[in-house]
């Protein structure tokens, strides 16, 4: 079974807990690719961007494991100029999906009343001058992140619940149903040797010593609670507009 993930650090972090048969069959490929290759792939199991739901409502959700948010740690985060209180445009960089693009939409015109323009820079780095939001691991390569807002925190805040950012998902029930009996003791293993993973990581000794004073703000399991945050942002972007109509989840 072929198992897609995003490139980024947590789903390095996920990908040492998972179990052995899956190690040799993991595909990385950029967020916002990741559904239509499940298109091609449809026994694989992918980890993507929550709100590819919207889009691809006859995906299957696994209800055993995700990738979620509720503090400083995050895929993504907003960089603002010092001073500057009137937003007008942003822009994207790094491993963009929708939900940045989406969520950043509703969260400037909730807290700061504000029609942003969203903008993609495609440029090798980021320029002086401007607000940003990044996506990945470009945050802890070569940016202050710790300066800058977690784009997960403020959801969680707006939601009152985590942040689900990535889901598993697969257009095959069969293969999503084998892969969350395989996977059931990954949340013990993250729980019991997170610390030691994150020690393995490829990342600067500061970034290590960030992502394991902020460990309690990541969540890797899918409960009941993370099930509503799923579907309250569904529920947020149709309350602005973005889609016509509700959907009901096919949680497995």
């Amino acid at each position: 079974m072929k198992l897609i993930l995003p490139k980024n650090v947590y789903s390095t972090i996920l990908k040492a807990a998972l179990p052995h048969e899956y190690q040799s069959e993991i595909l990385y490929q950029e967020s916002s690719l990741i559904c239509k290759n499940l298109e091609y792939n449809t026994s694989a199991v992918a980890l993507i961007p929550s709100l590819e739901l919207v889009n691809h409502r006859n995906l299957f959700v696994s209800k055993k494991i995700a990738l979620s948010f509720d503090g400083a740690l995050s895929n993504s985060y907003f960089y603002f100029e010092e001073g500057e209180k009137k937003f007008q445009k942003i822009y994207l960089r790094g491993d963009i999906s929708l939900n940045e693009i989406l969520l950043a939409k509703i969260l400037f015109t909730e807290k700061f009343s504000s029609q942003i323009e969203i903008t993609l820079d495609t440029n090798k780095t980021a320029e002086k001058g401007r607000d940003y939001i990044i996506v990945g691991d470009e945050n802890f390569q070569s940016r202050d992140y710790k300066s800058a807002i977690s784009l997960a925190d403020e959801v969680s805040e707006m939601i009152d619940l985590p942040y689900v950012n990535f889901v598993f998902a697969s257009h095959d029930k069969e293969a999503l149903d084998k892969f969350n009996k395989q996977i059931n003791p990954v949340d013990e293993r993250l729980e019991s040797e997170m610390i030691n993973i994150i020690k393995e990581l490829t990342l600067s000794e500061n970034v290590k010593e960030f992502f394991t004073q902020n460990i309690s703000s990541i969540y890797f399991d899918m409960t009941d609670n993370e099930e509503t945050a799923v579907n309250e942002l569904i529920r947020l972007i149709f309350y602005h507009g973005i889609i016509d109509d509700m959907f009901d989840v096919k949680f497995i």
